[in-house]
């Protein structure tokens, strides 16, 4: 069976006609869909650069390669391209669709929207994955537009999870509750993560048992031009934390110009305390930054279930963040500060610091929290729904 995934982002394309992504690269068409179809087709936005420029840009790697074509909507460039060229928008779907038997759509995305639209106008078999939540996603994106986009996304999201026959939901509770749909459910993360084992526990909390409570690094990642990532509050937090006597680091993990969080920094008087560490490949080279941070910060005003703070739990890493998305599904109520509050955050992170027990505790409870989201178990309830799916 030949599946067509949509979703919106912009992929890399070389001279070669080679497409490259971030985290939507070929080993996640392999081990994932290509586990349950026998071919995929996958659709979104592209830009057109050369290879020495892709090889500049880290984390990019091959999407497309054996059973997956890369078949981009030319005709959407920008956002407000779905509303002046939707005909031809609908138009370009149409045609991939033709090709398929069935269809994933990835929301909330503008896109997306419209392919499912054109789905059920053209009777094609479909199923949304639901990652994250439109409304917080649009309305802290940091550009005015995004406020402005928000309403209507949140609702139309809302519109397309309930009439989809099939949707798969990345948090536990959280978007279900938002999002609900009268079709068939399951929930799985998108965390692609292999289980740890007790050593690495063991090695967090002697770490923890030799951590000075007045010297300690925290740790966030995201892209830096991001807003919704919530850089900013985790500075004003570290100020806070300064300006109480704690000599205090942040190191900032993720790609992007960090020229007005270094402004922000400045301003704060904080700067020398303040390490933008760029962009590191996934899976050990992450892991071992882990283990080096004391504390991760996550105070996101927009997150589905993230991907970021599962795998630091696997770690034994405390963590403290923000009421959004899927975040309180993962961490104790007592980590949790209402999206902006950067005095409860620097409370929060004090409390960890100076009570060693309880941040044991809250190690081996992330710790163990984690296990759920192991590989080989989301497989499993993955490609169940999927299997259900392609043969319904």
């Amino acid at each position: 069976m030949k599946l067509a995934f949509i979703f919106d982002t912009v992929m890399l394309k070389d001279e070669s006609n080679n497409y490259y992504s971030i985290n939507l690269n070929y080993n996640l068409w392999k081990n994932r869909y290509l586990k349950v179809f026998d071919e995929v087709i996958v659709s979104t936005r592209y830009k057109e650069c050369s290879i020495d420029e892709i090889k500049e840009k880290k984390g990019y790697t091959l999407s497309n390669g054996e059973n997956v074509e890369i078949i981009p909507i030319s005709e959407y460039n920008v956002l407000t391209d779905v509303f002046f060229k939707r005909k031809k928008i609908e138009k370009q779907i149409k045609s991939i669709i033709d090709k398929v038997d069935a269809v994933i759509i990835r929301l909330p995305s503008p896109l997306g929207n419209i392919a499912c639209d054109v789905c059920r106008k053209y009777n094609k078999k479909y199923a949304i994955e639901m990652v994250a939540c439109a409304w917080d996603g649009y309305r802290n994106h940091g550009h005015w537009a995004g406020k402005i986009v928000a309403p209507y996304m949140f609702f139309s999201t809302k519109k397309q999870c309930r009439k989809a026959k099939n949707v798969l939901y990345v948090t536990e509770k959280f978007l279900q509750k938002r999002y609900p749909t009268y079709g068939k459910t399951t929930n799985a993360s998108n965390v692609i993560m292999n289980e740890t084992t007790e050593d690495v526990l063991n090695k967090r909390l002697e770490k923890i048992d030799n951590m000075n409570p007045n010297s300690f690094v925290l740790g966030l990642v995201g892209p830096l031009e991001l807003k919704s990532k919530g850089q900013e509050i985790a500075l004003k937090a570290l100020k806070i934390l300064k300006d109480n006597g704690l000599d205090v680091k942040i190191e900032f993990l993720g790609a992007g110009n960090k020229e007005k969080l270094e402004n922000i920094s400045k301003r704060l008087g904080i700067s020398e305390s303040v390490s933008f560490l760029g962009t590191l490949p996934s899976g050990n080279a992450v892991y071992e930054w882990m283990d080096k941070i004391d504390i991760l910060v996550i105070p996101s005003f927009q997150e589905g279930l993230p991907r970021v703070l599962i795998e630091a739990m696997s770690r034994g890493c405390p963590a403290v963040g923000a009421r959004t998305g899927g975040i309180p599904e993962l961490i104790e109520e007592k980590y949790i500060h209402k999206a902006g509050d950067y005095k409860k955050l620097a409370n929060d992170i004090m409390y960890i610091a100076n009570n060693k027990i309880d941040a044991k505790n809250t190690s081996i409870i992330n710790f163990k929290e984690s296990k759920k989201y192991c590989k080989e178990n989301l497989d499993i309830r993955r490609n169940n729904f999927w299997k259900e799916f392609r043969d319904q």
